[in-house]
């Protein structure tokens, strides 16, 4: 296909040339795109430094329209979530700050920004993290099961912080409906639904009953 050249997940030394080589006669205004979706298929295949360097380019050198930037945010702070949490927090609070109708993205990084607070199992951390799962409902965005489940598990958390033993348990049996949910559309019948391990649906069980 025309399209394989910034799809493609290969970063050989003779792909990067040609990458490089197509970018140049691209229009200017596509290359923010370009760089952003040939680093989704670079991390997808595993190659996460390559694709954290095309989308660092895109911010640096301030490429394309808000909605790529903010897109591009968003990956930032997903790719360093579980090996450099205060790293990610910062692009989360970038994106926020920098593009707060969170256009391009997945309207769904107030969860994030609020799962990672709430990991650092800090006590002082749970205000914010309530705050931001109410801006998110405030917004009115995305109602998949699978990002209402991410929701509920972050209230459980604050809850049993704070000690809420009720609302441990409100929460709790929300998300395992949520759980138990069929597909959101039958010609993707993955798009939306819940992906839980068998750890976290034995935890909601327990806290539910």
């Amino acid at each position: 296909m025309a399209d394989d050249w910034f799809r493609s997940p290969d970063w050989s030394p003779t792909a990067q040339a040609d990458f490089e080589a197509r970018l140049r006669r691209s229009r200017d205004w596509n290359h923010a795109q370009y760089l952003r979706i040939k680093g989704l298929a670079l991390r997808e295949a595993g190659l996460l430094h390559a694709a954290r360097s095309l989308w660092e380019r895109i911010i640096e050198q301030d490429l394309g329209y808000d909605f790529e930037k903010a897109g591009t945010l968003e990956h930032l702070g997903d790719s360093y979530r579980d090996t450099e949490p205060e790293r990610a927090t910062q692009y989360y609070r970038r994106l926020l700050a920098e593009h707060p109708t969170l256009s391009g993205t997945t309207a769904t990084v107030e969860i994030a920004l609020a799962e990672v607070e709430m990991a650092k199992g800090r006590r002082a951390d749970t205000d914010e993290a309530l705050a931001l799962l109410n801006s998110f409902l405030e917004r009115g965005r995305s109602q998949f099961p699978s990002v209402l489940f991410r929701w509920h598990l972050v209230l459980i958390d604050i809850a049993q912080a704070t000690g809420e033993a009720q609302t441990v348990q409100r929460a709790a049996r929300v998300a395992l409906d949520l759980a138990a949910r069929g597909p959101v559309f039958s010609r993707h019948r993955d798009v939306g639904v819940v992906h839980a391990d068998r750890q976290t649906m034995r935890r909601l069980r327990r806290l539910a009953t």
